[in-house]
């Protein structure tokens, strides 16, 4: 069975934002509801890594959303290569997850300059300080 949201969007909502595959979204009508945009297809998302919030709904791995009620967090997706911003394109990764409602991403694949900070082969960083490698 697939998890349906309740609440409905009011008429003449105008979505701002389109969302991608891979990226970390909140719903509009209830921003506990969140999870990473697996695809879309007809206006509609696939989202898998669900919030608490919908998992206590009655979501189980994966949900269905309208697009026209999902809001990006970010415009990084996952598998996009990073950088952080604060220290420049040789610190970077590839993000793999996005944890804390999507405040922070999870990165592999690290350069030499951030495995060099004692990170190992993965680390977690606040989007807010990552951009996109050019």
């Amino acid at each position: 069975s697939r998890c349906r949201t309740v609440a409905a969007m009011p008429m003449g909502t105008v979505q701002i934002t389109p969302v991608e595959a891979g990226q970390f979204a909140r719903f509009v009508s209830e921003p506990a509801c969140n999870g990473v945009i697996v695809e879309v297809k007809d206006g509609v998302a696939l989202l898998r890594s669900l919030s608490q919030k919908l998992k206590d709904m009655g979501c189980g791995e994966e949900t269905h959303e309208p697009v026209d009620n999902l809001v990006p967090v970010s415009s990084l997706k996952i598998g996009d290569r990073v950088h952080f911003a604060s220290d420049g394109p040789e610190f970077c990764g590839t993000i793999f997850e996005f944890q804390d409602e999507g405040r922070v991403a999870g990165l592999r694949e690290l350069s030499e300059k951030v495995k060099g900070l004692g990170c190992g082969e993965e680390t977690h960083e606040p989007v807010d300080n990552l951009a996109v490698l050019e």
